[in-house]
């Protein structure tokens, strides 16, 4: 990895040098395991975090010789880890899942596990033997260090010639889990490591431009209806709102005969745009904030087809997305091991079936506001009838980003099979207070018979349905408590 000036976090100073040298004996380990004729199971997430960070490993143990097989699962818990021993695999190594369970692994597993990750976890455990995690090595895992960097860590351990082009998926990680919150929308701290390699391979380019979903690929109105985060009432999923907002403003969205994209558009024409869309947050508290979001650093693959979603690195992790949350996440996998033909068509059809689901929801949630309830800086949608356990997620991510939720906590909830209920949670873009997110999701859940966890501005629980209120409250009393 290309040296980088060292990043800081409130209590403790990055250490680069040190991430690699234990990502190196890992390393070492596996390859010493492989020879032995050891069979490896990367487990990850299905998120584009996951997604990412499983195929980063799984390609450079590949690349090795290593006989390794990767798995996408939606939740790791004791049933989980359970069906995961039985398969009775050599070693397993978990990417974005496990920090929260090193005990349960531990008992599971013995010595053949390891953990890389980003979550945040009480600083015993981060002393774990068998957790390679970004707190440990001074990375704030919430905005400078996702899974995906972590094991793009672990591939240039292994390799740092053969594996440099892995750090274009280092990057969909992190725009996937959000983590670009540097001035103008940059990365930083251990994902900007990787952005730096990327860049110096000659695989990205780093450019400033709107941020709209589809800017190279998608007419303009249709560019603009699908961009969710900044979630836009009255844009963001309405094509002819944005047709005709657009026409009405003059801009020629056509060329001879021909959908003109927003990549094409001159720098005079691209501010049409932005002012169209702030006619529609003109009344909001928080416009400027919701406007600042649309424009920022655009990441290019270079070497993708501009054609498809894949060539812009936050279109790449929305793809990835949606194949997890539709329960394709092989699709997602497929893609990021270089599948541009059958995997690639599949989950573009996905991404549209994706995206309608969301759509319904958003729209069922401005039509029964029953389903909202605020209760002081918290708000929380009752999901249950509607929203899928797997879009928890999603929905809370664009909810946090409206204008109408942007200053609040939202927490949505949805059913979880039989007895129980999955929480995601997300910061509001313009929350005042300060709040750990992933310790209040932990802690709350555990004092309920649950299990949680996740980063400062973003982490999910599941608890029993019976002690839903209970957990609810537990986690309004401890936003107050700041």
């Amino acid at each position: 990895m290309v040296a980088s000036e060292a990043a800081t976090t409130p209590d403790r100073l990055s250490d680069q040098g040190a991430l690699f040298e234990r990502a190196r004996d890992e390393a070492r380990h596996l390859l010493d395991l492989s020879r032995k004729g050891a069979r490896v199971l990367v487990v990850t997430h299905i998120d584009a975090d996951g997604l990412s960070s499983g195929s980063i490993a799984f390609s450079a143990l590949a690349r090795k010789g290593v006989a390794v097989s990767v798995r996408a699962i939606p939740d790791l818990d004791l049933k989980a880890i359970e069906r995961l021993r039985a398969d009775k695999f050599d070693f397993y190594l978990f990417t974005d899942l496990g920090s929260g369970l090193l005990g349960e692994l531990s008992k599971a597993f013995g010595e053949r596990f390891a953990v890389l990750d980003h979550h945040q976890v009480p600083e015993a455990d981060l002393r774990h033997p068998r957790l390679i995690n970004a707190w440990n090595f001074g990375y704030d895992g919430g905005v400078e260090a996702c899974s995906s960097t972590m094991a793009y860590a672990f591939a240039m351990a292994l390799d740092d010639w053969e594996n440099a082009d892995l750090s274009q998926l280092a990057i969909v990680g992190a725009l996937g889990d959000r983590q670009d919150k540097g001035e103008g929308r940059m990365l930083t701290g251990l994902n900007k490591v990787a952005l730096d390699d990327a860049v110096s391979r000659g695989l990205v380019s780093a450019t400033n431009d709107l941020l709209f979903f589809g800017r190279e690929t998608r007419p303009v109105h249709e560019a603009v209806a699908m961009s969710y985060t900044p979630f836009i009432q009255g844009l963001s999923g309405a094509k002819d709102a944005a047709l005709a907002a657009l026409t009405t403003s003059g801009l020629r969205l056509k060329e001879g005969g021909r959908w003109r994209t927003l990549g094409e558009l001159s720098n005079e024409e691209k501010q049409k745009v932005v002012e169209v869309v702030s006619g529609f947050i003109a009344s909001a508290g928080h416009g400027a904030d919701v406007l600042k979001d649309l424009l920022g650093t655009v990441y290019t693959f270079v070497f993708e087809d501009p054609l498809t979603p894949l060539r812009d690195a936050r279109e790449f992790s929305s793809v990835l997305n949606a194949c997890g949350r539709m329960d394709r996440a092989d699709l997602g996998v497929s893609i990021c091991i270089g599948d541009r033909e059958s995997a690639l068509s599949s989950a573009l059809s996905l991404m549209a079936e994706y995206r309608s689901k969301l759509n319904k929801a958003l729209q069922r949630l401005q039509q029964e506001e029953d389903k909202v309830a605020t209760q002081g800086n918290v708000m929380v949608v009752m999901g249950e009838e509607f929203i899928e356990e797997r879009m928890t997620g999603s929905v809370s991510s664009l909810l946090a980003s409206s204008d109408r939720f942007r200053d609040k906590l939202v927490l949505v909830r949805a059913r979880s099979g039989e007895s129980d209920l999955k929480f995601s949670s997300r910061i509001g873009d313009s929350f005042p207070g300060k709040v750990n997110l992933g310790e209040v999701m932990r802690a709350a859940a555990e004092s309920v018979g649950g299990v949680g966890g996740g980063h400062s501005m973003a982490a999910g629980a599941k608890v029993p349905f019976a002690r839903r209120d209970e957990f609810t409250r537990l986690v309004v009393e401890r936003v107050a408590a700041g």
